[in-house]
């Protein structure tokens, strides 16, 4: 449905990463991509993607060693399903983009500055506003980023994740209530990066 890739994540970073056994991070980001979809259209297909826009999430995390730690996160994001007419995007439908993930994270340095390796995996869950429910599907994600510790407790982040969310054979988007379903994934394979 979206390709999508992240650029940069400044966050809050509660709790030393090497003292603390657990912390807090509140982040915010911005989505861009999007290709994709396809619309169901009265006599064709017409390509689809969703509207490049922000996103906001947390993770509470837990200190394994001076070099890694594992977290939960949830993220969310509220964009807007984009069809081409003519040359030119119109808004089709409003939709909602949630990740519950747990996670783990290999720092590099035990310096101020610390370099890192990301994974995780759960669900993700999409919505479209007109639809008749949710659908939700298993997803993984890697990443790599940096971390600058101002203080024993505060540090910003710079992140760039990749997001893949497997739908499988299950083509079926947006079903409005007279069954019609009108939005169809375009592969197996949902692509999104997102700073987080």
């Amino acid at each position: 449905m979206m390709n999508r890739y992240s650029l940069l994540l400044l966050g809050l970073f509660g709790g030393n990463a090497i003292a603390a056994e657990v912390f807090v991070t509140p982040y915010a980001g911005y989505s861009f991509g999007g290709q994709g979809l396809a619309v169901n259209g009265v006599d064709d297909y017409r390509s689809g993607k969703a509207e490049d826009s922000s996103h906001l999430g947390v993770m509470l995390g837990f200190t394994l060693s001076p070099l890694s730690d594992s977290y939960f996160l949830y993220s969310h994001q509220q964009t807007d399903l984009l069809q081409q007419v003519d040359g030119r995007e119109q808004r089709f439908d409003a939709l909602s983009v949630d990740y519950w993930h747990a996670g783990g994270t290999l720092y590099f340095s035990r310096d101020n500055l610390q370099p890192y390796v990301t994974g995780s995996f759960g669900l993700t869950r999409l919505q479209p506003e007109q639809s008749l429910d949710a659908s939700s599907y298993f997803s993984m994600s890697l990443g790599v980023g940096a971390q600058l510790f101002l203080t024993d407790n505060l540090a910003l982040l710079t992140e760039v994740r990749g997001f893949a969310t497997f739908v499988g054979n299950d083509k079926r988007f947006d079903c409005y209530q007279n069954q019609q379903c009108t939005w169809y994934y375009s592969g197996d394979t949902v692509w999104q990066g997102r700073p987080i």
